[in-house]
């Protein structure tokens, strides 16, 4: 599928997982909520495209073109952003955990906007890259993830022992998987559906939330798990 042109298209929540997009012109095109699982987009131009909400695991964004492209809140984890072209790109809330930028020149990155993006110990950030600069959220052992907007966060597999998510906004969040133990969550905000199966729950804290809305499927917890006084276990 070289070089087909697919640009100022309305892909708006468009099926692409599994697709082989490479050299693929997309500039200006709309792609809210698309699913690119594991697609390939190598080289391709995205120059000005919405890839907001997108559900991009695994995406193949090597050498693409996103200048100035829209990325918000874009499920990223563990794409490959090696040699992408990033400059005045709006990052603001994407899962960048397990992330590959590889050693590009920082100068791709000039103007982006990685305000509130979620990164972990695996997101690979290029030598001179300091996230720091901006207001991020790490994922990973001792978090400090206090008041945090972590709405529809994918935190599959996230290592959150000890984190403290105290008054976090949880809503919609994917934790199947993650290593919670330790967790504060007193106050945290699961108010539409959390899916918390297979997490580790051993000595993590739910004091003062409301579990009503939360999937507990094959969950380790026992008696060190803090429930609120009102909810009946699993």
């Amino acid at each position: 599928m070289d070089f087909i042109d697919l640009s100022y298209q309305d892909l708006t929540q468009a099926e692409l997982s599994n697709l082989d997009l490479s050299h693929t012109n997309l500039a200006n095109s709309n792609l809210y909520r698309a699913g690119l699982f594991k697609s390939n987009l190598y080289a391709a131009n995205l120059q000005k495209a919405d890839l907001s909400h997108s559900y991009a695991i695994g995406l193949n964004l090597c050498d693409a073109k996103l200048n100035n492209a829209e990325v918000s809140y874009a499920n990223l984890y563990q794409a490959n952003l090696i040699g992408a072209d990033l400059r005045g790109a709006n990052l603001h809330g994407a899962n960048l955990r397990g992330v590959d930028f590889g050693d590009m020149d920082v100068a791709f990155l000039s103007g982006a906007n990685f305000q509130d993006v979620l990164y972990d110990l695996e997101t690979n950030f290029p030598n001179g890259f300091d996230i720091s600069q901006f207001d991020a959220h790490f994922i990973g052992k001792n978090s400090n993830l206090q008041s945090a907007n972590l709405h529809s966060a994918y935190l599959r597999n996230a290592d959150l022992r000890h984190a403290n998510l105290v008054h976090a906004d949880l809503r919609n969040c994917s934790l199947q998987h993650a290593d919670l133990r330790y967790a504060n969550l007193n106050n945290a905000n699961f108010d539409s559906f959390v899916d918390f199966s297979n997490a580790d729950l051993r000595h993590c804290d739910f004091s003062n939330t409301d579990l009503s809305q939360v999937l507990m499927d094959n969950t380790n917890f026992d008696e060190s798990t803090k429930f609120p006084t009102d909810y009946i276990q699993p």
